[in-house]
């Protein structure tokens, strides 16, 4: 499943089979009934094969030829922008109800706030009684113990469950350690203790906004990306190294839009396993990690340096 965008109908829900034909793709957009109010933010796969579907202001299960089972409309607790849709997580809470996280993975959410005590790291709703809910207060993760509000601007949840969705894995783009929680209960089970190879900013005391290296505004201080989980126990950390100023101005001077978030020589993957890191700093080859799959392997998005192409080219590869 995946999303197709077209200069002329927008962005459609598309099932593609294993070979990559595509089956169904459908612009579902608009006010019928069989449609969303609001642009697509994220999609999931439900356990039975049917399809959930998230709008800022509504949760949608659909069938596999696209056809509204259900819709649910909630009041955000929070709100972020989401340009283009990512992938949707949901949880079972403790009586087998679906919970459909409603914070975007990565997404930075939190300029709201006016205090980490009240703030909610991972909001979500209840699909049968459309209530919003916060998950995991921010004080459950002992990073915040150390952050200075001003980080707010900087701040994003990253969240990956392990693939049988027993457990939910936690981290923000500044932090140290993964939390480790049961998805039903979402009670704490333990962490596990982060060994960046280039992350200055963990060293302070404090972290403030302000004490963060940035050119015109622009943060160059290392930050936590993703989370990728496997079947046999291992996840792996995706974070984005420090960049010194002399380098970042000499590549921001070649492309006004440069960022370290889109350049793969700036990405690194961290493994883990039974509770303890197990790998230095891995390199990303060529390009975006897009997501894990089966067998300790990556989706990635591959990425010519030396020429833009006008089309996409993925790889699978497998880590050892």
């Amino acid at each position: 499943m995946g999303y197709t965008k077209s200069k002329d109908v927008g962005v459609e829900i598309s099932l593609f089979d294993a070979e990559g034909n595509k089956i169904i793709s459908r612009n579902l957009y608009g006010e019928g009934p069989n449609e969303h109010v609001s642009p697509l933010s994220g999609l999931a796969f439900t356990e039975d094969g049917n399809i959930w579907g998230k709008t800022p202001v509504e949760i949608l299960l659909y069938d596999r030829k696209l056809n509204l089972v259900k819709k649910t409309r909630f009041s955000p607790l929070t709100t972020s922008t989401i340009y283009f849709p990512k992938k949707l997580t949901t949880l079972k809470n403790s009586v087998g109800e679906n919970i459909i996280i409603t914070t975007i993975s990565d997404t930075f959410s939190f300029s709201f706030a006016r205090d980490f005590e009240s703030l909610g790291l991972i909001d979500g709703v209840n699909f049968k009684s459309g209530k919003s809910t916060r998950l995991i207060p921010a004080l459950k993760i002992p990073i915040f113990s150390k952050m200075d509000i001003s980080m707010k601007t900087m701040l994003s949840a990253i969240y990956t469950p392990s693939p049988d969705g027993k457990l939910l894995y936690v981290t923000t783009s500044f932090n140290d350690q993964i939390t480790v929680f049961d998805s039903r209960t979402l009670e704490k089970k333990n962490h596990v203790t982060i060994d960046h190879e280039s992350f200055d900013a963990l060293e302070s005391s404090k972290l403030y906004l302000s004490n963060l290296p940035q050119f015109k505004g622009r943060i160059l201080s290392a930050r936590n990306f993703a989370l990728h989980a496997w079947d046999n126990g291992y996840i792996a950390l995706e974070y984005l190294q420090d960049i010194s100023l002399g380098i970042f101005e000499k590549r921001f001077a070649e492309r006004k839009s440069y960022d370290t978030s889109l350049d793969p020589d700036y990405h690194r993957l961290i493994l883990f396993k039974d509770g303890k890191q197990v790998s230095d700093d891995i390199p990303i080859p060529y390009g975006e990690i897009q997501m894990a799959l089966p067998d300790n392997r990556l989706l990635i998005r591959l990425i010519n340096p030396d020429e833009e192409e006008d089309f996409l080219r993925f790889g699978i590869f497998e880590l050892k």
